[in-house]
């Protein structure tokens, strides 16, 4: 993603803090947390008033604590990003390859990225365009997996995604991450319960997950 820290730049400018804060203020960056800042698209209406959605400033933040490592938005996050959530948060989740503490936003009233250590080499994941570029995503079944085994603050929030995404997702697929993954086979026994209920109502759709979720291009990883 298109993201910087000061440090980043100290092989190109003398005092990369001075330079980024001059490009903030003609509009060619924008700070989004404390020492990281993210490249304003070319075609931003007013360069100078413009920052990215929630999700993709919370992408840009791990890519930049994290560089060069893989951090994927999950959770309800994912679920965001997936459209199955249509709520906004003010918490964004990510998998990160070790613990940080959490990072707040300053380009908006709330906003707080929280990282999970999570063995990114056993998840499945996709990538989503935002404005900042590429993000990678938990899949629409690893989401579902996660909502399952974590007991969410917002448990409306994250019943109502399961239901949505089981609906898009595989089944197949689902059982196959849950026997491969920690807490997997609690989780799949709470999601067998959900399917059900959703197998009982009209809706259910008898195909695999349909693309018409809201991720342009959805790519497996």
């Amino acid at each position: 993603m298109r993201a910087v820290k000061p440090a980043d730049l100290e092989g190109v400018y003398t005092n990369p803090r001075a330079v980024l804060a001059y490009k903030a203020r003609k509009g060619e960056v924008h700070k989004v947390a404390r020492g990281v800042f993210v490249a304003v698209p070319d075609d931003a209406y007013d360069p100078t008033r413009w920052r990215p959605a929630f999700e993709a400033a919370a992408g840009a933040v791990g890519t930049a604590l994290f560089p060069g490592e893989q951090v994927a938005a999950m959770g309800l996050t994912a679920a965001r990003l997936h459209r199955a959530l249509h709520r906004a948060r003010a918490c964004a989740v990510l998998a990160a390859p070790r613990r940080h503490r959490d990072v707040r936003l300053i380009d908006r009233r709330y906003g707080v990225v929280q990282f999970v250590p999570r063995d990114l080499d056993e998840l499945a994941f996709t990538t989503v365009r935002t404005e900042l570029g590429p993000m990678l995503v938990t899949t629409a079944e690893q989401t579902v997996l996660d909502l399952a085994r974590v007991r969410e603050a917002d448990q409306e929030d994250a019943c109502e995604t399961i239901g949505l995404l089981l609906q898009r997702g595989d089944w197949n697929t689902v059982e196959d991450l849950a026997a491969h993954q920690r807490g997997g086979k609690t989780a799949l026994a709470r999601l067998r319960a959900v399917r059900k209920e959703i197998e009982a109502g009209p809706s259910w759709p008898t195909g695999n997950w349909r693309h018409g979720s809201g991720i342009e291009p959805a790519r497996p990883v």
